[in-house]
């Protein structure tokens, strides 16, 4: 008898317990609390009752309290990063998130960053849906050279002007229109500059001519960890050109190595950036002592152009296109550097043995042929051209993508063709029934 009311009591407690566990995890805002209360009540250890909690919630919809916790934690986290601005203030709440939850502060970056990854919706489109949604023609900061909207990493030695061949680009962005006889859409631009002191930055503006009244804006003192100012500054006021110098001084505060894949992150959501906004993101680097780019391999892989300018004596600077997505093709371009005004003289090609390809008269040749009375408005593909003149396919190619950039003919897609036709003056009344596709 005895025995049938001591079990009938474990039952009913039992019973209590599991009840109260379901209110916890059903209506409970800080379950945590709530759950160590329920232990001290019923004089059971806490593990115990959190494991009930999940079998309740397992059984439910397949989840358990750390998927709750995960998921709460990650929202607070994003909430932070999105609307926190003092930077002081920001790593105080998220400090105070991880101690919430009983994790260090690396660790709980390293579950944000991955789930910010893994989180996002996979929403593939159509062929259709995404030749609509990127419809139009390519935008170009430099024609031929930077488009519109991309990264572009340059990297180089100390002293080889990395620096100062920016500023050239800065010059044609927002005064003179020309960057080495490629005709440039002016707009306003942001210099990032970290790296050198502003005296000698003020000195290089007033070498290139650059107006007190010209669009130019000039941050100072900046850091990675404000990447959402620098995003909200980029949406309200759409500079065409941001150069950044450097990455190694605008990371300075990270507490990752040169040679750890987070270092790159922010270059990442540059990338973004660039492409939401319509914007270039130019970053200086330093190259490493075998002349690639410095540190983690995933700073190369994080940006969508690389270019690598070297000295070759005084006067003399090669820049080594070494990846693009859209920008020039990958190859070497030399540039005369005159040290009186800092500038910057495109010469040509680099050939195999170091020296300058000429081939000024080939180009001459194309332009004229296609400038000939029964040639103009008539577009004529880079086959065609190369077996009337006699110029080998690669070249033709080359000095017509050329001859485009700088504004001297014209391109189009006809008739859904995926080859490139080129052509001089407005396209004749037969031709222009064949209406070009988007290019």
């Amino acid at each position: 008898m005895h025995k049938d009311i001591i079990d009938s009591i474990r039952s009913e407690r039992d019973r209590q317990l599991f009840d109260d566990t379901l209110g916890v995890v059903v209506g409970a805002k800080f379950k945590d609390a709530a759950l160590a209360q329920i232990a001290f009540a019923h004089a059971l250890p806490l593990d115990i009752v959190r494991a009930i909690a999940n079998d309740i919630l397992q059984s439910a919809n397949g989840t358990n309290l750390d998927d709750d916790e995960f998921n709460a934690a990650i929202q607070q986290v994003k909430w932070v990063e999105e609307n926190i601005v003092d930077e002081g203030l920001r790593l105080w709440k998220l400090q105070a998130i991880a101690k919430r939850y009983h994790r260090s502060y690396s660790q709980l970056q390293e579950a944000y960053i991955k789930a910010l990854v893994n989180q996002k919706p996979v929403q593939p489109l159509s062929i259709k849906e995404f030749r609509k949604k990127n419809k139009g023609r390519m935008k170009w900061l430099i024609p031929g050279w930077i488009p519109a909207s991309t990264t572009l990493l340059i990297h180089g030695d100390g002293g080889a002007g990395k620096t100062l061949f920016t500023y050239q680009i800065f010059e044609a962005i927002v005064s003179t229109g020309s960057w080495n006889g490629y005709p440039i859409e002016k707009g306003p631009a942001l210099l990032v500059q970290t790296d050198e002191p502003g005296l000698v930055t003020s000195e290089r503006m007033d070498i290139r001519n650059i107006a007190d009244e010209a669009p130019l804006e000039i941050l100072s003192e900046w850091s990675s960890a404000a990447l959402p100012q620098l995003a909200t500054y980029i949406e309200q006021q759409r500079p065409k050109l941001v150069v950044i110098d450097s990455l190694s001084t605008i990371n300075k505060e990270s507490l990752c190595s040169e040679k750890d894949t987070e270092y790159a992150r922010p270059l990442l959501h540059l990338r973004d950036i660039a492409e939401r906004f319509d914007t270039c993101v130019i970053v200086i680097h330093h190259s490493n002592a075998q002349g690639g780019v410095r540190g983690t391999t995933a700073i190369k892989n994080s940006v969508s152009e690389v270019w690598a300018l070297r000295m070759d004596g005084p006067y003399r600077r090669v820049l080594a296109v070494e990846k693009t997505r859209l920008g020039k093709p990958p190859g070497k371009y030399v540039f005369a550097f005159d040290d009186s005004d800092f500038s910057y003289q495109l010469l040509g090609d680099q050939d195999a043995d170091g020296e300058v390809e000429d081939t000024t008269n080939q180009e001459e040749r194309i332009r004229l042929w296609l400038n000939e009375d029964d040639r103009v408005g008539i577009p004529w593909s880079a086959p065609e051209i190369s077996e009337f003149l006699a110029i080998t396919p690669n070249t033709t190619r080359r000095l017509l993508r050329e001859l485009w950039a700088t504004g001297r003919i014209n391109r189009d897609r006809f008739n859904k063709n995926r080859y490139f036709s080129y052509y001089v003056g407005e396209l004749r009344d037969f031709v222009q029934s064949n209406l070009p596709c988007d290019t």
